[in-house]
């Protein structure tokens, strides 16, 4: 039994200029999102 589809693509790759992974696919560009949100509030909250 499989788990998924086999030609799954990952959700980060490499950058082809400069340094890091960039999202490929939509859940990498939603795990982004949710990251840079969470940074967003922790600085919002311990800057008051």
């Amino acid at each position: 039994m499989t788990s998924g589809p086999r030609n799954r693509r990952p959700w980060f790759g490499p950058k082809r200029i400069g340094w890091g992974l960039r999202p490929q696919t939509w859940p990498g560009r939603v795990v982004t999102i949710l990251v840079i949100a969470v940074i967003v509030v922790v600085i919002r909250v311990t800057a008051r």
